[in-house]
C-alpha cells in the first residue's frame, strides 16, 4: 500500500466515565472528567479508516508539549483504545494514525482535548 493511499482516521467520541463536555474551541471538542479522588482514564473511539489496514497508532501530548507522543505500545487492532497513564490537574491533546501493513502511518486525525481534574 502507498503512503498517499491513507486516509485520515476520524475520531468520534472521547469518552470517560461521568464525563461532562465543555464548550469546543477551535471545534476542538474538549471533556472535563470527574473530580472524585479515583484514578482517571480516558478512552477514544473512532471511525475505521475506509483504507484496510490492520492497526491505528494513538498519540498524545501534555498542553505544555509541541511534539505528540506514541501512547500505545503494540498496534491498536479495534476501534477503541484506553489511556491509562493520565495525570490528576493535566490537559492533553490526542490524535490517531492508521497505519498499513508496511508501517506507513496516516496523517493526525482531528485533534481532542481533555481535561484531568
Amino acid at each position: 500500500m502507498k503512503l498517499g493511499s491513507l486516509r485520515k482516521v476520524a475520531i468520534i467520541a472521547v469518552l470517560s466515565p461521568s464525563a461532562q463536555s465543555l464548550p469546543a474551541t477551535n471545534a476542538q471538542p474538549a471533556l472535563r472528567l470527574p473530580p472524585d479522588g479515583q484514578q482517571h482514564s480516558v478512552t477514544l473511539t473512532w471511525k475505521a479508516s475506509s483504507s484496510h489496514v490492520p492497526g491505528y497508532n494513538v498519540y498524545r501530548k501534555a498542553k505544555s508539549e509541541k511534539e505528540y507522543r506514541k501512547v500505545n505500545s503494540s498496534l491498536v487492532e479495534g476501534l477503541t483504545y484506553t489511556d491509562n497513564n493520565v495525570k490528576s490537574g493535566s490537559t492533553y491533546q490526542y490524535a490517531v494514525r492508521s497505519v498499513d501493513a508496511e508501517g506507513h502511518e496516516s496523517i493526525n486525525s482531528q485533534e481532542f482535548t481533555v481535561v484531568i481534574p
